[in-house]
């Protein structure tokens, strides 16, 4: 039978090695002499013949005590404790060594009555607290669990008290069960330390959401089914014979009524200011009875109320109250959506910030002027970009989409042409571009601008691809020009074979209505293109080598476009549908004209970006409540003239956040609460029980670590104990060392 059942610090009894300390410094102290004969030591030999043996005994049991001693401290610096089987048993000191897990997700901010379950949580929290004994070394960690845990108190329990004074409010965030568990795991990891188990009571206070323990369940879950992650915490904590105590503090429906905002979203693409468009706010009922009547409201940028629209949302069901919305000006809106508060207030609200885009400003670069605009390719991209302003599509006083200029090559080296006006340049029919407007192409291209290279007759390969074209990469074209394959009108033509599906320049004919649109337009010339590595081919031809039609690469943080064929009628029969072109120019220089944008809405605790001026200094993050907190960390380089700024760890509020720069426009962004959090209904006790071998049901009031079917190993440390007969060996030996020193002392 082991008199110790483990330690609490194993690795401190390599200590105990000190106990030979004393011993060496023994022998190391030994005299070494070499025996000499003389007469009259020989009385003194006699005498000390008679109290050698008792003088060899005290120092043996002095040196004994001193080992003893030194072997007893490192003993209880260890800590080691014992299980009630123990003969030590009866001399142990019980201690209780609690954690606890509160379910802090948004769930608990419900209110079944006047008091919210996360109030609930707390208070019992503190009830178990008040049991536990600061006197006898109780010790208990407390984790406030949401999408991470947090290790808020973790050594006695009236430091626990003082911080659960402060838990007024749930997060906003979702629970991570198996995050919350990990922890728990690494606790009892270190309290099993040299022990076959571990004596943690491990207690969850929570509202018993069915998504936390089964997320696949989950209206939306970015990161995936969880729940298998959960069974492995829950595993490893039955290995070190752990129990998790759940206690319910839930409300007592099983699926308790809650309606809850879950979206808002534009029903079509924004094409600019003014331009009408339909934004559908999507509302959710979790509950188990229909909910008619509902008021739904709609503000834009805070001092804009749309009027309420009522809706009837079915059981279990989602309804969409959709609002007519004109954008008066350009560039991000929020847009805060609203319903009556019912008992989970914090999903009955919801932010999105919708961005709505600028004209697109695009540069015509026109390699072959013609007076007749039939005859002149930039002549048709200019009447598609910028129709006549009695067009229809422009009668509800709608701003342009595009502002179009057009320009000849030469004009490129023009210092006063700012190429920072522009978001596209289109090079149509350009012959060998000198070196220096080259450079500047590359120079307004890697800061985010989007080049298009288009053919035609003026296009020499060999130029093109001297000039353009880079094996490395570093050049503007996304592929290496070859031959000019073309056909006779009588002996047939070329058509699209295939497209990106997914890409934006593409989206009308992705309904196969209008896919003949673009699948069937003729093209009797082009130019045979090898895309470089890590170009992507968009569109192919119906060649036997399925030659590519538009070619897209990265360019910095640009980007640059081949089409292969060209504008030109004689070249394609594209610009003579209309029905093809227009929809084909617009959708495509829209998605080149469109800088790349940071995310705007982010999950609760998700990152924040902007790119502000690099001379900017002071950068602040504005909170929902107003609070601000300066943006002081290393910013990354976003180009010759911005800096990007990234606040990490400051979202875990849902609502409306800004970043504000000094002397700049506030950029606004919306933290959003994950909708698995409305979803409130609950896990039934008996399918817990059944969930793993390692849960518990218990109820609220329980105390103390006993279990009706498998009570916790119970343990005691000895430590005090062994402390104080350490003292006691050291305060006998310094005692008798100088009684014996006082006894030996020469008269």
């Amino acid at each position: 039978m082991n008199l110790f059942d483990g330690f609490v610090h194993p690795g401190l009894l390599i200590g105990m090695a000190l106990a030979a300390v004393p011993l060496i410094i023994h022998l190391l102290n030994r005299q070494r002499y070499k025996p000499m004969p003389w007469a009259a030591m020989r009385f003194v030999l006699a005498a000390y013949r008679k109290t050698r043996r008792r003088a060899q005994l005290e120092n043996l049991l002095l040196l004994l005590l001193r080992m003893l001693g030194i072997a007893l401290l490192a003993l209880a610096i260890s800590r080691p404790f014992t299980g009630d089987q123990s003969p030590l048993a009866a001399l142990a000191q019980s201690r209780r060594d609690v954690v606890l897990v509160l379910d802090a997700s948004a769930s608990t901010g419900y209110r079944p009555d006047v008091q919210a379950t996360f109030e609930r949580v707390v208070e019992r929290a503190r009830e178990i607290v008040l049991e536990l004994d600061g006197g006898r070394d109780d010790r208990v960690r407390v984790i406030v669990a949401g999408a991470r845990p947090r290790l808020v108190a973790w050594r006695r329990p009236d430091e626990a008290l003082s911080v659960l004074a402060t838990l007024s409010a749930p997060t906003d965030e979702p629970l991570d069960l198996a995050a919350a568990l990990g922890e728990v795991v690494r606790l009892a990891e270190e309290d099993g330390q040299g022990a076959r188990a571990s004596a943690l009571e491990i207690r969850l206070l929570t509202d018993l959401q069915r998504v936390s323990f089964e997320p696949a369940t989950a209206l939306s879950n970015e990161d995936g089914p969880r729940a298998p992650a959960v069974r492995e915490q829950l595993d490893a904590l039955a290995k070190l014979e752990a129990r998790v105590l759940v206690e319910d503090l839930g409300p007592s429906e099983a699926v308790p009524p809650n309606l809850a905002i879950t979206s808002i979203e534009p029903l079509s693409t924004v094409v600019g200011a003014q331009a009408p468009c339909d934004v559908a706010v999507s509302v959710h009922n979790f509950g188990a009875v229909a909910r008619n009547g509902v008021r739904v409201q709609l503000t834009i940028d805070v001092d804009t109320k749309l009027p309420f629209r009522p809706v009837d949302v079915p059981a279990q069901g989602e309804t969409k109250a959709v609002f007519p919305v004109v954008f008066a000006t350009p560039g991000p809106h929020v847009l805060t959506a609203r319903i009556e508060s019912d008992r989970l207030a914090t999903d009955d609200t919801r932010a999105h910030v919708l961005v709505v885009p600028p004209p697109v400003r695009v540069l015509l670069v026109n390699g072959e002027p013609k007076p007749e605009i039939e005859n002149d390719e930039t002549g048709f991209l200019q009447a598609v970009l910028d129709p006549p302003i009695d067009d229809e599509v422009l009668a509800g006083g709608a701003a342009r989409p595009f502002e179009p200029k057009v320009i000849e090559p030469h004009e490129l080296r023009d210092p006063a042409l700012d190429l920072a006006s522009f978001d596209v340049v289109v090079l149509a029919n350009v012959d060998g571009l000198p070196a220096e407007s080259i450079e500047r192409l590359e120079r307004w291209t890697a800061e985010g601008g989007s080049l298009i290279l288009t053919m035609g007759d003026r296009v020499d390969s060999t130029t093109f691809n001297q000039r353009l074209y880079k094996p490395d990469g570093s050049g503007l074209s996304p592929a290496e020009l070859g031959g000019r394959i073309a056909l006779a009108r009588r002996d047939g033509y070329h058509r699209v074979r295939d497209f990106a599906l997914d890409h934006p320049a593409f989206a009308l004919f992705v309904d196969e209505r209008w896919r003949p649109l673009l699948t069937e337009v003729p093209i009797y010339e082009f130019r045979v293109a090898r895309p470089q590595e890590g170009a992507k081919v968009l569109a192919r031809l119906d060649d036997e080598g399925a030659s590519p039609l538009l070619v897209e690469k990265t360019y910095d943080r640009g980007r640059t476009f081949l089409w292969t064929t060209s504008i030109d009628p004689e070249w394609t029969r594209l610009p003579e549908s209309p029905r093809t072109l227009v929809p084909l120019v617009h959708e495509w220089l829209r998605y080149a004209g469109r800088r790349a944008e940071l995310p705007r809405n982010v999950g609760v605790g998700g990152a924040l970006m902007a790119e502000v001026d690099a001379f900017r200094q002071k950068v602040e993050l504005v909170g929902p409540e107003g609070g601000r907190r300066p943006l002081d960390g290393e910013p990354a380089a976003a180009g010759a003239l911005k800096r990007r700024v990234t606040a990490l760890g400051a979202t875990e509020r849902a609502g409306v956040y800004r970043i504000e720069a000094e002397g700049a426009t506030a950029e606004p962004y919306a933290v959003q609460l994950d909708t698995s959090e409305s979803d409130l209904a609950r896990m039934e006790p008996q399918a817990l029980a059944t969930f793993h071998p390692a849960l518990a049901v218990a109820s609220a009031r329980d105390s103390g670590s006993e279990d009706p079917d498998e009570p916790a190993p119970a343990r005691g440390e000895l430590w005090r104990g062994i402390a104080i007969a350490c003292f006691a060996v050291l305060v006998f030996e310094s005692l008798w060392a100088a009684w014996l020193g006082r006894s030996r002392r020469v008269p």
